[in-house]
This record gives structure tokens, sequence and C-alpha cells, in this order.
């Protein structure tokens, strides 16, 4: 269980730094766009 543990916290780590660089991109430009696919 120690090991889903530290995966959780690695991920939730990722997340964090993914949602900070996308936060830093949109406040450098006055449009920003995020293309997303879903397939």
């Amino acid at each position: 269980m120690q090991r889903c543990d530290y995966l959780l916290s690695q991920l939730d780590v990722l997340e964090a730094e993914s949602v900070h660089i996308i936060r830093e991109v949109a406040a450098e430009f006055e449009r920003p766009v995020l293309l997303f696919s879903g397939g």
C-alpha cells in the first residue's frame, strides 16, 4: 500500500507542475489558447 501512496503523491506533484506551467503561459499572452484532443 505504501507504493500506491507514493505513486499518488508523484501524480499530485506532476499535476501541480502542469497547472503551474499552464498558468505561467496564460499570464504571458493576451489571448492564450489551449489545444485539446479527446481521441
